[in-house]
């Protein structure tokens, strides 16, 4: 694994010309934004187009790429810092990735944006009002975007329009507020940490490999340093691409993390999903120890896929 490092101002990159959002500058935060990259090129377009429209500025966008390049990027009024994590195999480094973009973000409070997200334009401020207040770990809300809701220029109220929250999002925080939230459905889509108190849990464990487990396991670490983790209404929506359920294109990562996950708190994470892999004959399940039997086809891939 080799890692690339590269810096942007606004003046070195290309207009911006596609996105119609407004641009209402509030105040500046001490705050880094960190997204890792690969093979999301309009997801990061519309990305960077939300940051550009937050009320509140920030100090910079971090962009850590994992096994490919990123495309030529518009101007904005932030700075954009970028580096590359390049491995041997096709599992995506997704904790080394968001490791590397805390690593290189100056601001005193992070805020990790997920590129299938647009963040909402007043994101940014509801994070850095939590984050100067109380030292915790902040789940922001996520609303999915349907198939098909980029067919023209998008704006937040159609975005609003062509979004639904998720059934396991709980209840809705709207305002200021602040709800406690369950360690085991943290996801890292969008969510807000100081950057010291980041560093002192150690940041994501690098132990994963590729899909999933890393997320819970952040949140347990950050459970077992006493760390709070709260849900606020810091808002992003989620661009939709397709997925597969079961993600039997994920298995052997799936496996693999899974059994990295038992060891370290000896609970089995994703339980639904290995189920379901045990169901279809592609594992066995048995006492909590994990053993691929056999791998799917394309075809057998393909069968699961959702196109909405």
């Amino acid at each position: 694994m080799y890692v690339k490092i590269a810096i942007y101002t606004a003046q070195a990159l290309l207009a911006i010309d596609k996105i119609l959002v407004p641009i209402i500058i509030s105040q500046m935060a001490n705050i880094s934004v960190c997204t890792i990259y690969a093979n999301r090129q309009s997801h990061l377009m519309n990305l960077i187009a939300g940051l550009r429209a937050s009320t509140t500025s920030f100090n910079e966008l971090v962009i850590v790429t994992m096994n490919d390049e990123l495309p030529q990027l518009p101007a904005v009024p932030f700075s954009i810092k970028t580096a590359a994590i390049n491995t041997n195999n096709n599992f995506l480094p997704l904790a080394a990735a968001r490791n590397k973009s805390a690593e290189l973000a100056t601001g005193e409070k992070l805020v990790f944006l997920d590129i299938d997200c647009i963040a909402n334009q007043d994101a940014i401020a509801l994070f850095n009002y939590h984050l100067d207040r109380e030292d915790a770990l902040y789940q922001g809300s996520i609303r999915y975007l349907e198939s098909g809701w980029q067919q023209k220029q998008w704006t937040y109220n159609s975005l609003q329009q062509q979004s639904a929250l998720h059934k396991l999002q709980g209840k809705q925080v709207i305002n200021r507020n602040k709800i406690s939230h369950p360690y085991q459905l943290f996801w890292s889509l969008c969510f807000g940490i100081r950057k010291k108190t980041f560093d002192n849990l150690g940041g994501f464990d690098e132990s994963y490999s590729g899909y999933g487990g890393e997320d819970t396991d952040f949140s347990f670490t950050a459970r077992q340093h006493n760390l709070l983790l709260y849900k606020v209404s810091a808002l992003a929506y989620h661009q939709f691409h397709p997925s597969y359920s079961p993600p039997l294109n994920h298995l052997e990562e799936i496996v693999n993390n899974a059994e990295v996950f038992y060891k370290k708190w000896n609970v089995l994470p994703m339980s639904k999903w290995l189920e379901q892999f045990a169901d279809k004959g592609y594992i066995q399940l048995q006492d909590n120890r994990l053993k691929i039997i056999k791998y799917p086809s394309r075809t057998e891939i393909e069968a699961c896929l959702k196109q909405q």
